[in-house]
């Protein structure tokens, strides 16, 4: 069984996602800077350590060892809970709405249930159980650049089918960035996680939530435009292009060192992306057309479903990769 971690990842210059800055989204987690645990089990879990950090809480690998079970759990921050408009927004029942019934390969598993349990200061805290995944985020290989052109491509038609489950199920994830897609250590897995900022058509409560969140080094320039901006799947392709420019690039599409600059490089239509095989020469001639297309800036011109991509990647996987 895998499990949900962000794991700790070292840095000499900010990525375009720092640099942007991010919203209710959750950064790597340096394990050295919480000594002690806040908590030291979740109902007949042990905790074992941190493996996630972020606005909203903290990620921990926990086993219940009568079963032999090792699992991830989300402890949300105490300032969700006391800060009334943050309690309105309720992330991580926002996640399990619309995460637990949902079955698929590609998709982290979740509990269907939050469970409450105190600190180790008396306080009741919310806990969300989820699958472990012994792996690494694709931040890790992005920086890294450590899998070939066909593992790559193999990821991302994985995570092409997954987000096209996801789309067919009505649902919008809202955040799709490397940092929320994991690679098992085999290489044998990829899932998506973090749903705490996703929208369901199937669900009244998340249909009416409003268009806020998010990561703006991978928004849409529609969202960057306008914060409240109605998101379709079309919004989760062009962030899933970034995403998957980054994994062949090795690098964002945007040039900018700057926050304000990046952001007006994705909105502005004078700024060029160049293709990928710019920056990596393995990269195929129709993998930087599906690419580029997927970051198209008017929504009516990238692809309009996952499906529409998978049939173009159909067609590339007879090419030399």
């Amino acid at each position: 069984m895998a499990m949900l971690g962000l794991l700790k990842k070292k840095k000499d210059v900010p990525t375009p996602e720092e640099a942007l800055g991010v919203s209710d989204a959750e950064p790597e987690l340096d394990e050295d800077e919480d000594s002690e645990l806040e908590l030291t089990h979740v109902d007949h879990y042990e905790i074992i350590k941190p493996i996630g950090a972020g606005g909203m809480g903290k990620v921990y690998k926990a086993i219940d060892r009568e079963r032999d079970l090792t699992v991830a759990i989300k402890v949300l921050d105490r300032r969700y809970d006391l800060d009334r408009k943050r309690r309105r927004r309720d992330h991580l029942g926002r996640e399990i709405l619309i995460a637990a019934n949902l079955n698929h390969e590609t998709v982290v598993r979740y509990n269907k249930e939050i469970i409450e349990q105190k600190d180790r200061n008396g306080h009741v805290r919310r806990c969300l159980l989820m699958e472990f995944v012994d792996g690494f985020d694709l931040r890790k290989h992005i920086k890294e650049q450590d899998l070939s052109m066909r593992k790559s491509f193999e990821v991302m038609y994985k995570l092409c089918t997954g987000l096209d489950y996801l789309h067919t199920n009505g649902i919008i994830h809202r955040d799709i960035k490397p940092g929320n897609f994991m690679l098992t250590r085999d290489q044998k897995q990829v899932k998506i996680f973090d749903f705490g900022l996703s929208k369901s058509t199937a669900s009244w409560r998340t249909r009416w939530m409003k268009e806020t969140g998010g990561t703006r080094a991978y928004m849409t320039p529609e969202q960057l435009r306008n914060k409240h901006a109605k998101l379709d799947a079309r919004s989760d392709i062009f962030s899933f292009g970034i995403t998957m420019y980054e994994l062949f690039a090795g690098r964002h599409p945007c040039s900018g060192k700057q926050a304000r600059e990046i952001q007006k490089q994705l909105v502005s239509s004078r700024y060029r992306f160049d293709p990928p095989s710019k920056y990596n020469k393995k990269v195929p001639p129709p993998l930087d057309k599906i690419i580029l297309k997927c970051l198209r800036r008017s929504p009516g011109k990238r692809y309009q479903s996952v499906t529409e991509i998978l049939m173009d990647l159909d067609r590339t996987s007879g090419t030399r990769i």
